[in-house]
């Protein structure tokens, strides 16, 4: 497991070891335990924005055994990103060649909610304290497929009690 401190060591050393400039986003459990919401995650969760991906995956692997799952610009795994969220990360810190974001707290959960399993279920209860406007809101700036848009109001209903007459309408 990997607190705050580990990811960010981690990204310290990439920063040293990689020749070539990066910008990484880090999405998910990674994103929720940079922003203090979760305490430690298994593996770590990256899109890399800037930068050769493979190269960057193999730094990653050559230096640690953990899990590492990278995404191409603009998307995050399953999903394509809304066009203004690069606009929105969070500028973490430049450490070396690798300068670290993270994404926004808003598109941290609806990415989440794509996927709705028992470990997403579980981080987004730490994250309740958003306004349901702002959440619904940035649903709407995605395109989601029909089983995504399903996790999502799913989750929406069951973690965050958005009533379904407001759900209905995304």
């Amino acid at each position: 497991m990997l607190d705050k401190s580990d990811i960010l060591e981690r990204i310290r050393v990439m920063g040293d070891r990689l020749n070539d400039n990066y910008k990484v986003v880090a999405v998910g459990g990674t994103s929720l335990t940079l922003h203090g919401l979760k305490e430690q995650t298994r593996d770590v969760d990256f899109i890399v924005e800037y930068g050769d991906i493979l190269k960057f995956a193999d730094a990653y692997k050559e230096q640690y055994d953990e899990i590492i799952h990278l995404a191409e610009p603009g998307t995050c795994f399953s999903i394509y990103m809304p066009t203004d969220y690069i606009s929105r990360v969070e500028n973490i810190g430049t450490f070396n060649n690798v300068t670290l974001y993270t994404l926004n707290i808003l598109d941290t959960i609806v990415t989440k909610s794509t996927r709705f399993n028992t470990r997403d279920r579980d981080d987004l209860q730490n994250c309740t304290d958003i306004n349901e406007e702002d959440l619904l809101s940035r649903i709407r700036d995605y395109s989601l497929k029909i089983e995504h848009m399903d996790n999502v109001k799913a989750s929406m209903s069951s973690i965050f009690n958005i009533p379904q007459e407001n759900l209905d309408a995304l």
